[in-house]
């Protein structure tokens, strides 16, 4: 049979716990906006590292059409 010490014990941890749930509180407003503007920050330097890699690639493609029409022309 449950004597009165634990029943008094169980009393306690469950105020303690309830009490200690309620005083948490986390405001995640600031936190959303500085993992927005990082991602925003980072999405934004992908797409200028992304336009630099295809401008280099089209860059290089240019080049070798031109040398291959270069060579072909001296081989004629």
């Amino acid at each position: 049979m449950i004597n009165f010490k634990t029943v008094f014990a169980i009393a306690l941890l469950s105020a303690s716990t309830a009490a200690t749930a309620d005083e948490i509180v986390i405001d995640t407003t600031d936190l959303h906006a500085a993992i927005s503007a990082q991602l925003a920050e980072g999405l934004e330097q992908m797409q200028q590292d992304l336009n630099e890699d295809l401008n280099a690639i089209l860059v290089a493609q240019k080049d070798e059409q031109t040398d291959t029409s270069v060579s072909a022309q001296r081989a004629e």
